[in-house]
């Protein structure tokens, strides 16, 4: 049957392109998996990106057959790294007029710290390139550098009515 919807043919496209990103993930975790079967993160991270594949294929399926995908929730992910970094997100837009240093630098340096603990058994994996261990590494560091010079960015325009022309 042709697909005469946009909506279907965007539902698709969207579709597989999220299973292109999901296949590589998943390759990618699964191998981690292998390797260190006893960190739970990369298996929560590992049924996570399945669910996503799942999703995906009900996706095509359900536009293909000109059934409409119900908009749920997306599945929870929890415990994986993805989750981490979008709650890091998150938690680093603040109002720069009333950003108290003392509360928030620990909050988010331990989440950082977390997700680069989460980066760093990756790029410890066997089945990681040397290429791809020193991309993350730098990464890390750059990230880590990031949030430096954001906290400062912050604490420099507390109480300041005219914020810097970074933000």
């Amino acid at each position: 049957q042709d697909l005469k919807s946009s909506n279907q043919r965007d539902e698709i496209a969207a579709a597989r392109a999220s299973l292109k990103e999901n296949s590589s993930l998943l390759h990618s975790i699964c191998s981690a998996c292998l390797e260190h079967s006893d960190v739970a993160s990369l298996t929560a991270s590992k049924d996570s990106i399945c669910n996503e594949i799942q999703n995906a294929l009900n996706v095509i399926s359900n536009a293909s057959q000109g059934v409409g995908n119900k908009m749920g929730q997306p599945t929870s992910r929890t415990a994986t790294l993805g989750s981490a970094l979008d709650e890091l997100e998150n938690l680093i837009i603040l109002d720069p007029l009333v950003v108290n240093e003392e509360k928030i630098r620990p909050s988010l340096e331990k989440r950082l710290e977390a997700i680069i603990s989460g980066a760093a058994l990756l790029a410890d994996s066997s089945c990681t390139r040397d290429f791809h261990r020193e991309r993350i590494i730098a990464e890390c560091n750059a990230i880590r550098q990031a949030l430096q010079d954001l906290l400062s960015e912050y604490i420099n325009n507390v109480g300041n009515q005219t914020p810097s022309p970074f933000f």
